[in-house]
């Protein structure tokens, strides 16, 4: 399968967040419509539109069951937001991570627990080595 066509809106990530915390069978439009209403209040129409276009640009799949058509997701959730972060690291950081991280640090988003994550994940991977400590 192809990858899905272009990124995300916040809606839109929201009825995928859905669809990846629920069972393996998916979700229906119902379904998405009840568990995002009960957060904060949007139209059925709303939700089965964005579902519609997420299923045409290859976001979503369906599946026709006996309680109608059920969504799941073409991608799983890591897959997902790792190919997001790489577009947008590529889209505004001119595919440099290192400056996304700069500028995170720079705006304070990061506290000391993510940048010891950070370390401890740099440090784990394979190619990459730590400084010599003095």
């Amino acid at each position: 399968m192809s990858d899905p066509e272009g990124t995300l809106t916040a809606a839109q990530h929201e009825i995928l967040q859905v669809i990846w915390n629920a069972p393996k069978s998916g979700a229906t439009v119902t379904e998405i419509w009840q568990t995002i209403g009960a957060q904060r209040g949007i139209g059925r129409t709303t939700v089965l539109n964005q579902v519609d276009r997420l299923e045409k640009r290859g976001w979503l799949r369906r599946e026709k069951t006996p309680d109608g058509f059920r969504y799941m997701a073409s991608k799983d959730r890591k897959q997902a937001t790792r190919g997001l972060a790489e577009e947008f690291v590529d889209k505004f950081f001119d595919g440099s991570a290192s400056e996304l991280v700069m500028s995170l640090l720079g705006s304070r988003k990061l506290n000391a627990e993510e940048i010891a994550k950070l370390r401890q994940l740099l440090e784990s991977r394979p190619g990459t080595r730590s400084p010599k400590k003095q």
